[in-house]
């Protein structure tokens, strides 16, 4: 057994890295020669702080959650030894070039993926964090490989549910008290004894994906009117379009994130296996396999998942897909086939030809396409931004995604 460190092993500076509620106090400090985190809550917040650490000891075996060392009682007041970050996601959406080096190998979607895995840690325990907002991510020092990672703190608001528990209902103070203003679900602000769920973390969680992905913007708008807007369920994502084809899937995901019924907001697992997060040669491959896939589905009667792909087919590839696609790529693609250029399936095929034969395409017509897999790629979906969410979402809804070709691409272990 470990024998418990010293007291003079912890070294409170009187360097302030923080303020919270109710007297506490973020410190730099030194623990066993390690730089830390110490936060200092005063004596009347003890029962709540230890359950805080009781938590912090059950969930910090994960590489996104910050990490416990220790706790100390002295002159009134519970010392919290934690990990010790450079900065905050706050710090590096709205203040960037205070942080240089971190800035230099900053991946939004990377990040969003990271706080995503590590609530998904935190609900495999039964935790709900009730508190997810871009203070408390932070961001640790580089690892061994020179990579940063996300961090989610500060436990002060998370609720443990017990094993057999789905949902909980709120304090009467922490109907309305839970959380941030501006980060808590409708259901929290409604104030109505409904039971909540792990889904009001998914809920800021959309909130943090929007903020990170448009430079600090919020979907429900500025700070004094957040509150108001999602309670009557005006949010804007308007900000994501500047990211074409990638901000579609942005805004999919994100408005299911936010939707105002608890319920219906899918779980961190459904958030990490979107397709927000596929890399281009992910999302090729799919292309190819459901195309492959349709191609052998019954035409006589029409399958009715082919008749589901052909829904919306004009939001999707226009009134005739031809006359979105350059002329050199129309003449080489004539030479061997018609192609319908009102079906879905039908420009499926074209993308799936084309890049079965790339080898084979003559050069002036791969330079037009792109290199394998992202220029390709991207030449169809700058001009078909809504063609890979709606092949992705008839695979998704027509119950496609259990059959072994495509299993793969929902598998949690297969996420980038």
């Amino acid at each position: 057994m470990t024998p418990r460190p010293a007291v003079s092993q912890l070294v409170v500076s009187e360097s302030v890295l923080g303020r919270g509620s109710q007297g506490t106090v973020v410190y730099e400090g030194a623990f066993q020669g390690r730089a830390v985190a110490v936060k200092r809550l005063v004596q009347d917040c003890v029962t709540i702080a230890t359950r805080e650490v009781e938590l912090l000891q059950e969930s910090d075996d994960h590489p996104n959650v910050i990490r416990y060392f220790y706790k100390e009682f002295k002159d009134g007041f519970l010392y919290i030894v934690l990990e010790l970050c450079p900065a905050t996601l706050a710090d590096l959406v709205e203040r960037p070039d205070a942080f240089p080096q971190l800035m230099a190998s900053f991946d939004p979607k990377r990040a969003l993926s990271q706080v995503t895995a590590g609530l998904r840690h935190l609900h495999s325990l039964k935790i709900v964090h009730r508190d997810i907002k871009p203070h408390n991510i932070l961001v640790s020092k580089p690892g061994r490989n020179g990579q940063y990672r996300m961090l989610i703190s500060d436990f002060g608001l998370c609720k443990k549910l017990e094993i057999d528990q789905t949902s909980f209902l709120p304090t009467v103070h922490g109907a309305m008290g839970a959380g941030t203003v501006g980060w808590r679900a409708p259901e929290i602000l409604r104030g109505t004894p409904t039971r909540l769920t792990k889904s009001v973390d998914i809920f800021a969680l959309g909130c943090l994906f929007y903020y990170t992905l448009t430079a600090g913007s919020h979907p429900f708008g500025d700070r004094f009117e957040r509150e108001r807007n999602i309670m009557i369920d005006h949010m804007d994502l308007s900000g994501l379009q500047q990211f074409d084809e990638e901000g579609t899937e942005a805004a999919h995901l994100i408005s299911g994130m936010l939707h105002r019924e608890a319920k219906e907001r899918p779980d961190t697992t459904a958030c990490l296996t979107h397709p927000f997060f596929w890399n281009s040669q992910k999302r090729l491959s799919f292309l190819q396999e459901a195309s492959d896939k349709f191609e052998i589905l019954p035409r006589d009667p029409r399958d009715e998942k082919l008749v589901r792909l052909e829904m919306g087919a004009m939001d999707v590839v226009g009134s005739d897909w031809h006359a979105r696609l350059d002329r050199m790529f129309i003449e080489n693609l004539g030479k061997f086939r018609k192609y319908d250029g009102k079906s879905v399936q039908d420009l499926m095929r074209a993308l799936r030809n084309k890049k079965h034969h790339y080898q084979d395409i003559p050069d002036n017509v791969k330079r037009l396409l792109g290199p394998l897999p992202e220029g390709f790629l991207g030449y169809f979906t700058r001009r078909f931004p809504n063609l890979f969410l709606h092949v992705w979402t008839v695979v998704h809804e027509t119950g496609m995604a259990v059959e072994s070709e495509f299993k793969p691409y929902f598998d949690i272990s297969d996420t980038p």
